[in-house]
């Protein structure tokens, strides 16, 4: 049975690349899953999950940001009140992504959870209201590292 010679099979490419620095994330976050824009803008991901909007980031060598999202969990499961706040945190990120500090604190403001997310997002819109960033600023964060667990 089997074979004398051994075959190695891996996944490669930019998107196990980023899965990779999400799953990562999820330590910084506070999060279980996180998922890309592409996936998130799946109308079957949609209407079957509660997601909320995290933050944008880059994999080392990339020079695009891409939207990545909590899946906060299934759509039929989740509660209003847990609805309401994710997509009270989503506005605050967008706020944030957009550079509007202000209105990111003020929305956070209104957020039912301490999470260190809520906390990393607060710290940041603090941060950049002391010192603006440059004008070229877009919020993405560049992930340099591949999760190691």
């Amino acid at each position: 049975y089997g074979c004398t010679e051994k075959m190695d099979y891996t996944i490669i490419g930019d998107p196990v690349n980023l899965a990779s620095r999400l799953e990562g994330l999820n330590k910084k976050y506070g999060t279980t899953i996180m998922i890309s824009e592409e996936d998130h803008d799946s109308p079957e991901v949609e209407e079957t999950f509660v997601t909320r909007l995290m933050g944008r980031v880059t994999v080392k060598g990339k020079s695009v940001g891409v939207d990545v999202y909590e899946v906060v969990g299934i759509r039929a499961q989740v509660s209003p009140e847990a609805v309401e706040a994710a997509e009270l945190y989503s506005r605050a990120t967008r706020a944030f992504l957009e550079g509007n500090f202000s209105e990111a604190l003020a929305l956070l403001e209104g957020y039912p959870y301490n999470e260190p997310a809520v906390s990393d997002l607060r710290a940041s819109s603090l941060e950049y209201l002391r010192k603006p960033p440059t004008e070229s600023w877009d919020g993405t964060e560049i992930l340099r590292e591949r999760n190691t667990k």
